[in-house]
């Protein structure tokens, strides 16, 4: 397991920001969502050692980053919400500097650096100075700096802050294949609930200090009853009457969409029948999820206490 913590209790002075803590961040993409003042950054800094927690431990590809650091921040890359640009250096100077702080020798280095910021789409920019760079391309230079090192975890903290629609679905884009095609774990804290629900496996809802709620994304947004989401082109209302002639009780939702009970294969072959005979088409038929936002909103409205004063 990439990420473990266990019982991990964290103040600062007599405010609990982290209160008895148990989580894991296995291989793909996870994220950690939760309100402002949850305790999401307090987690990160846990994760990679750089705050004293007053009870619990927190394993790192089973090393504790409280003291073997080094050894964790060789296997780990992080992108910060906060700007981490060294003003006066290019692009490709900053990005060979973060691979020579991880031992990369010199000419690999700047090889390195060169790779990732084609990769990151930034290799045009790569010689001008990071402070004159636009908000969307230094974060492609800050995540290049974070994976020059080829780390086996990217952690990132609102990654998409200031990207515009294009440069927020590369952004996306490149998180996906980090996980999917170069088996890489990924780490995101962010609080656009949509980004979660696009490329996230697995969500962790930090609330109060708390775990209100972890799983996976598909078990989290399934429905209690499965539904299937019909797409039509024609008359919903008369498809409707078609599939309860057949013995299928169908809700229509909006002019292009009804619902209806999750089928085997027979039932299945009397949707497309009755469908035929009501003279639509049939656009799309896929599983109902529920919106994640929805999920997140009941998981923090659950009981709870303010985060409190140590004993």
């Amino acid at each position: 397991m990439p990420v473990q913590l266990r019982g991990v209790v964290k103040r600062y002075g007599r405010r609990t920001v982290l209160d008895c803590v148990t989580c894991e961040v296995p291989p793909g993409i996870t994220g950690l969502v939760g309100p402002n003042g949850a305790g999401k950054s307090t987690l990160v800094r846990a994760i990679l050692g750089l705050v004293r927690l007053a009870a619990g431990e927190v394993r790192v590809f089973g090393r504790d980053p409280a003291r073997d650091a080094r050894a964790v921040r060789q296997l780990v890359g992080v992108v910060p919400e906060d700007e981490c640009a060294v003003p006066g250096l290019a692009a490709v100077e900053m990005v060979r500097y973060a691979a020579r702080l991880s031992g990369l020798p010199g000419t690999e280095a700047l090889r390195r650096a060169h790779e990732v910021l084609d990769w990151c789409d930034a290799g045009q920019e790569r010689y001008r100075p990071v402070e004159t760079l636009s908000v969307g391309v230094r974060q492609k230079v800050a995540f290049a700096a974070a994976i020059v090192h080829d780390p086996r975890m990217v952690i990132l903290d609102e990654p998409t802050n200031g990207l515009d629609p294009i440069e927020r679905r590369a952004m996306l884009g490149r998180l996906t294949t980090l996980a999917h095609d170069h088996g890489k774990t990924v780490f995101v804290s962010t609080h656009v609930l949509p980004d979660v629900q696009s490329i996230c496996d697995r969500v962790i809802v930090l609330a109060a200090g708390r775990v209100r709620l972890e799983g996976r994304l598909d078990d989290l947004t399934r429905p209690v009853a499965p539904l299937l989401r019909l797409e039509v082109a024609g008359s919903v209302d008369a498809c409707v009457t078609r599939l309860a002639a057949a013995g299928i009780h169908a809700v229509g939702i909006d002019a292009a969409t009804l619902h209806l009970p999750a089928q085997d294969a027979d039932g299945l072959d009397r949707v497309w029948q009755a469908a035929r005979e009501a003279g639509v088409v049939v656009r799309a038929l896929t599983p109902v999820q529920e919106r994640f936002e929805d999920v997140f909103l009941q998981a923090i409205a659950e009981p709870r206490e303010a985060a409190h004063a140590a004993p």
